[in-house]
């Protein structure tokens, strides 16, 4: 399990790194590790990731808690470091490296200790809501045509009949979530794909089901109203 390098790289570091980690960080060395994370090709890193890790070098440079940032920026800390977790073993040993010939040592570590601990919650948030949407392999893969069409300003009300079927049954069950756990997966989406696209997906999402409800409805009427002859001649 990739964490596992986690628990080797927070037992201790090679010496040149110790030696060579600077004390203290500033804007141009916070600048610097992003633009090696940027240019990392296997970490897909967007702006969002950036926002998450920047804001917890912050916060562990000011002393203050992470854990205490509101929900989207916990989603964007958890993505980023998720991502980094993805790589190749050895692609993140060396991100890691990077990490503390930068920061240093202890900040480095202290930012990978309290950046997995949000990551972690924020994981075992969503696959509360996963387990309770229950989105099939097929509703998963509409969804994400969904989002591609939100990013490209296409209608996704004019999807094949397959698909929209599948994104109906996906708004359905988003929507019928508590309105807390609703807050939630709007913040993934922000934190996902940004706060613009994020809200421009939720809205979609609102108006695909919406518009599902005014069918159903219509559909309802129009079976009432045939109904209704054939009860008068019988």
């Amino acid at each position: 399990m990739k964490c596992s390098f986690l628990i080797i790289l927070l037992l201790g570091t090679t010496l040149s790194c110790l030696e060579s980690a600077p004390q203290s960080f500033d804007t141009e060395s916070v600048s610097k590790l992003l633009s090696i994370l940027k240019a990392e090709k296997g970490l897909k890193w967007n702006d969002q990731a950036e926002e998450g890790i920047e804001t917890i070098i912050e916060d562990e440079e000011g002393g203050q808690d992470p854990e205490q940032e509101s929900e989207i920026v916990k989603d964007e800390i958890a993505m980023a470091f998720k991502r980094i977790l993805m790589l190749d073993p050895s692609a993140e040993m060396q991100m890691k490296d990077q990490f503390r010939s930068i920061l240093g040592h202890d900040k480095a570590e202290a930012v990978f200790q309290e950046a997995e601990k949000i990551m972690w919650q924020e994981l075992q948030e969503q696959a509360k809501i996963d387990q309770e949407l229950g989105l099939k392999t097929s509703e998963k893969k509409a969804f994400s045509k969904l989002v591609k069409d939100v990013e490209h300003g296409k209608d996704p009300l004019h999807e094949r009949s397959k698909i929209e079927k599948k994104i109906k049954e996906d708004a359905a069950k988003i929507l019928s979530l508590a309105p807390e756990e609703q807050e939630e997966e709007k913040n993934r989406f922000y934190a996902e794909y940004g706060e613009e696209t994020g809200e421009k997906v939720f809205q979609a999402i609102r108006i695909i089901h919406e518009e599902a409800e005014k069918k159903a409805a219509a559909s309802e009427v129009a079976h009432q109203e045939l109904q209704e002859p054939a009860a008068a001649t019988s």
